[in-house]
Formats: structure tokens, C-alpha cells, sequence
């Protein structure tokens, strides 16, 4: 039985032509002459374009995998015994007083007014179209919204000095949008990984925009690696090498320049960074984010291996982080490879299966717990009981990407 559906998918907009081998995917008959409807075909005429879903700036993309346990094989149990959170009185125990707030923080500060929150919307197109409705919703649902990565050096406005962000107009509409909404319950958190370090993200937004919460980043579940988006320009590709990131091909190769511009190919590649966790690097980031004014300071962590998220729990444990989000396989995302985003990594019940069993042993030895949501592949009520219920006390939320964007 195979659990994946390799060489054909919506997502890459490629198919097979007959019936298919389970292992490879491949047509059970490959005939020559095929025009080449499935992965394999269309890749030997569109290259690396395959590598990614299609069409970009326009969809969000999960995975399709069929992973063997997922929380649909949980059932939700109840009773006609008792009640929970309320006396036991048909009088009392009625649908209206049911309680769904929750909150999270070191010092329990963020007051939630439902378990969930959105996904970080970085600077993907997708993301940045779709902002304002995000971040209204998520402000009028009294939830935490999170600006992702990227979004003041992929900014066209932004003004840069010597190396360091001074304005950022999208960045500026983004947090006030949430801010004129905003009615006490929830926050807007901006995330950083290694560009927007570089750049002095945290610094800009503490100082200038008001930002009380920042994101770190160890990756997501989609994806272990670092993220990237699509660029239609020359123009667009050099500004962005200009201001320190990873283009490829090189904009600035005179040979890559002239492909370009006769059409050999039609878009750049803008890559950022791996970051390369280190236990005293992370304390240390930790204290200089707070040093800079940041109330809050949480952590988002992807499907690593498992003594990656027990270095998650531990260092977040020791720096008393506000919240801890650990991403599981099966999710998705704006931009992401699309084999990568089926096959890498842990699937989510799993994930926080593991988790709860850290979290369990640092309870036991009187460390610091600290705030945890699950994210990777929920989508509806249902799905935040389960993660809720499977992690309790530890999960306070769930964190939903692509069901808050659909």
C-alpha cells in the first residue's frame, strides 16, 4: 500500500495518461510519443517550474499524502454524566455559557477569544493580497495574527540604510490594519528569520511600529528549509541580491541576464537563509529581543527530527518563551517544493504525540512549561478539539494556515 500519490497532482498541474504503478506513480504504461501529462514529462520541458505548486501568488498548497494515522481516526468521547467547567444543572449547563477563550504567555497576558490563531503570512503574493482580510478577521475574533518573514526586505518601498530596514510601507499597513481593529483580545506578532535579523526587522517594528510580540523561526512544517518566492523581473531579482538574499540564478551574470531577456526562462528564485540553531545563540537572541522592547517572544519549530523538538522544549523551557508552536507534516503553504512538502518530516499526530511526552518529563523535574499550539493539516472545529484534547494541558491553541486563508 502506498501512502503517497507521486508524478501527478493538481498541485503541478500535471496528471497521468492511464492507470499507475502505486511505487513510482508512472503511467502502468508509458507510451512513446506522450506529450507528457505527468511530473516526469513536464519536468523535462519546464525544469525547475515543476518543482513548485502551480500557479504562484494564486494558490495555497497542502500536502496529499495519506499519512497511516491522522486525527480523523479519533473519535471525540462524551457523556450524559456530569458536566465540565460548569455545575451539573440542565439550567446551567446550556450552549450559550460554553467557553472557548483561552490564553497564553509566560504571565498568561494574551487573552484569546478563541483556541485558534493564523499561520504567519510572510511575503508571498497570496499573503500579501489577503492581509487585510486576515488580519481584520483575526482582530475581530480576538486572536493573535502573524506578519511572516521577509516582508520588509521583499517590500519595493523599503528604505534601507546601511544595511538596516529604516520604513516599510507594506510592513506599516500590515500592523495597522490589525491595529484599527483591535479590541484588547489578541496580538499581531512579527516573525523574523536570518534576513530579517540582518536588517534590523525587530528593531524597526519595536521602535516605530509598536510591536509588542516577535516571532523566531525554526522552520515550518511544509517545509524544513528556508522559504522562497517567485520574481517575474530582472529588476525585481537584482534589487532583492542587492539587499542580501539568495537569487537564482544569478541576476547579476551577464550570460543570466541575456537568458532572461530572450526568454530561456521566465522567473528568479529569491532564497533566504538557514538558520542554524544553536543552544547559547538562541538564549542570547532571546535576551536581545527583549533588551529591545519586546513584551513577547515565541517560537515557531517545524517537523524536525525528534531531538530537534526536544531542543525546542528545552531551550524554550530555559529562555520562559511566551508560546511554542511545533508544525507537523501534512500541512501547507503559499511556496514550498512539492515533494519536499510530501515527504519530509514528522506527520502531526505524531509530532505532538512526541511533544507531550517532552513536556511531560519537564513537568516532572519543576522546569518551566511553556504555552504550546499545534499546527500542520487542521482545518476545522473538530480537528482543534482533538489537538487540544491529545495535548492537554499543554496545547493552548492550534494554529490554522490554510483553512483561515480558504
Amino acid at each position: 500500500m502506498s501512502f503517497s500519490k507521486p508524478n501527478a497532482s493538481s498541485a503541478t498541474l500535471t496528471r497521468n495518461r492511464g492507470g499507475r504503478a502505486p511505487g513510482s506513480g508512472m503511467c502502468v504504461v508509458c507510451v512513446d510519443g506522450c506529450t507528457g501529462f505527468c511530473e516526469i514529462g513536464k519536468s523535462a520541458l519546464r525544469g525547475r517550474e515543476v518543482m513548485y505548486p502551480q500557479e504562484f501568488g494564486k494558490v495555497i498548497a497542502g500536502s496529499e499524502k495519506d499519512y497511516p494515522v491522522d486525527f480523523s481516526h479519533f473519535n471525540i468521547q462524551g457523556t450524559c454524566v456530569g458536566a465540565v467547567g460548569v455545575k451539573a444543572d440542565s439550567d446551567k449547563a446550556i450552549f450559550p455559557v460554553v467557553d472557548i477563550t483561552t490564553e497564553v504567555g509566560s504571565k498568561k497576558e494574551i487573552k484569546l477569544k478563541v483556541p485558534f490563531f493564523t499561520g504567519a503570512l510572510g511575503s508571498t503574493e497570496i499573503a500579501r493580497l489577503h492581509w487585510e482580510s486576515m488580519a481584520i478577521g483575526a482582530a475581530i475574533c480576538g486572536t493573535i495574527v502573524i506578519v511572516g518573514e521577509n516582508v520588509c526586505g521583499m517590500d519595493p518601498q523599503s528604505e534601507i540604510e546601511h544595511g538596516r530596514i529604516v520604513k516599510s510601507p507594506e510592513m506599516e499597513r500590515r500592523i495597522n490594519i490589525f491595529k484599527n481593529w483591535y479590541d484588547g483580545s489578541g496580538a499581531v506578532l512579527v516573525q523574523l528569520n536570518v534576513e530579517d535579523t540582518r536588517l534590523g526587522v525587530a528593531e524597526y517594528v519595536i521602535d516605530e511600529l509598536g510591536v509588542e510580540a516577535i516571532e523566531l523561526k525554526w522552520g515550518q512544517g511544509a517545509k524544513d528549509i528556508g522559504g522562497e518566492v517567485k520574481l517575474p523581473s530582472l529588476e525585481r531579482a537584482l534589487q532583492l541580491k542587492k539587499r542580501g538574499y539568495i537569487v537564482f540564478p544569478d541576476p547579476e551574470d551577464p550570460l543570466i541576464q541575456e537568458a532572461f531577456k530572450t526568454g530561456v526562462f521566465s522567473e528568479f528564485e529569491r532564497h533566504s537563509r538557514l538558520g542554524m540553531v544553536e543552544e547559547e545563540g538562541f538564549y542570547k537572541e532571546v535576551e536581545r529581543i527583549r533588551g529591545l522592547g519586546a513584551k513577547y517572544i515565541t517560537l515557531k519549530t517545524g517537523s524536525y527530527r525528534p531531538v530537534d523538538l526536544a531542543r525546542a522544549v528545552k531551550f524554550t523551557s530555559n529562555a520562559k518563551i511566551d508560546l511554542l508552536t511545533v508544525d507537523g507534516s501534512g500541512g501547507g503553504t503559499g511556496m514550498s517544493p512539492w515533494r519536499m512538502m510530501n515527504e519530509w518530516g514528522i506527520p502531526t499526530v505524531q509530532l505532538e504525540c512526541l511533544l507531550y511526552r517532552y513536556l511531560k518529563k519537564l513537568e516532572a523535574k519543576g522546569a518551566f512549561i511553556p504555552d504550546c499550539a499545534m499546527a500542520g493539516g487542521f482545518c476545522l472545529e473538530d480537528h482543534i478539539f482533538k489537538a487540544i484534547a491529545l495535548g492537554a494541558p499543554y496545547i493552548k491553541a492550534v494554529c490554522l494556515g490554510r483553512a483561515t486563508m480558504t
